[in-house]
């Protein structure tokens, strides 16, 4: 079936790709105009699933997604390469190549039981390529294959990031993630741009990107061990900015290991908007010979606490420690003097109430 024949019978309702089996729409633009681009290009689309009414009419089994696509692309509601379909009409072949791309249209019939079985096996029985499944497949060559075995035979490697129990490199697609993190100035790759990289690098040899990333996993191997909470893409921040101080972590690595669990497991981790900086910070005074108190945050009871110790104006607000203006109670928050990072305690001694602005601002100053 031609393109331009399965629009007409889906806006005539010939086709109904709307049925209570279906999904909701989960193409972002992107994916629907990569099907424009595949229908342009001649790039065959999977085959397209109906399933035959008594009445005639026909209903999508599996296909949703691309038809919607084509559909939001013809009615103007999606734009390929910048332009809608309507432009296209003075300035390219793209309308008449889209409307003329043949289909593969799989008519199923049956009663409602086959219907609902042949349903469950189209989307049970197939598996999506994993990221790195789809790098490997554009781009196989020298750099993927060196990659492969340094994974392979590197012990510190799998150490660090742990084969999954089907292993579809998820663990190599994040090494590559650390690669270029560590080439490009501590940035991780946004959309596409690993891509490129594994691209640019095919025929090259994975040597050169060995030698770089090494120091870091035997950093994290040796600081943080099997035992530490810390998430991995945390724990390789920190390998990248602390590098050059390896022996003085390596000093405290029971300490670091032991508080950080600690810290992890506790109610203030959870409610922490910054837990990475708070892991950081509680790192750094551990290696600085600096303890950070335990309790992260305070409560709502310590604010109450502190709140009943406070005198109010005459309309019954209460005063910011920082910019002395007065506030309702509830636009306050309740803040340490010297901040938590560098020593100072969560006890009432050490609190003061900031509006919300204040807070803000003072960051990790006193």
């Amino acid at each position: 079936m031609k393109v331009k024949e399965l629009y007409d019978k889906v806006v005539n309702g010939i086709i109904i790709s709307d049925i209570e089996l279906q999904r909701n729409i989960v193409y972002d633009a992107d994916k629907q105009a990569m099907v424009i681009d595949s229908l342009y290009k001649g790039i065959p689309l999977p085959a397209f699933y109906l399933w035959q009414r008594e009445d005639g009419k026909l209903e999508v089994l599996d296909g949703k997604q691309r038809i919607e696509a084509i559909k939001k692309f013809k009615q103007g509601n999606l734009l390929y390469e910048g332009k809608s379909w309507k432009a296209y009409a003075y300035e390219s072949d793209l309308q008449q190549v889209v409307d003329n791309t043949e289909l593969t249209m799989i008519v199923c019939s049956g009663d409602e039981k086959k219907k609902r079985e042949i349903f469950k096996r189209i989307n049970t029985l197939g598996v999506a390529l994993s990221k790195f499944e789809v790098l490997n497949g554009l781009y196989h060559g020298e750099y993927i294959e060196g990659l492969n075995y340094y994974f392979a035979n590197d012990a510190n490697v799998r150490k660090v990031l742990p084969n999954a129990t089907v292993d579809r490199g998820d663990n190599k697609y994040h090494l590559l993630e650390y690669i270029y993190y560590v080439r490009n100035n501590s940035v991780f790759p946004k959309r596409g741009e690993l891509d490129d990289y594994v691209q640019q690098h095919k025929d090259e040899s994975f040597n050169d990107d060995v030698k770089k990333i090494k120091p870091y996993i035997s950093f994290i191997r040796d600081v943080f061990g099997d035992a530490s909470k810390i998430g991995n893409v945390l724990k390789f921040k920190l390998a990248v900015k602390y590098i050059k101080d390896r022996a003085i972590w390596l000093q405290h690595k029971d300490a670091i290991c032991k508080d950080c669990n600690a810290f992890i497991k506790s109610e203030g981790y959870k409610l922490s908007p910054s837990r990475e900086d708070d892991i950081e910070a509680m790192i750094v005074g551990i290696v600085g010979n600096l303890r950070v108190d335990s309790k992260r945050l305070f409560t709502s009871d310590d604010k109450a606490q502190l709140l009943s110790t406070q005198k109010k104006n005459e309309q019954g607000l209460y005063k910011c420690a920082r910019c002395h203006q007065h506030f309702e109670a509830d636009e306050l928050t309740i803040d340490h003097i010297k901040p938590w990072s560098k020593g100072g305690r969560t006890v009432l001694s050490n609190a003061q109430l900031l509006c919300r602005a204040c807070n803000s601002e003072k960051g990790n100053k006193e």
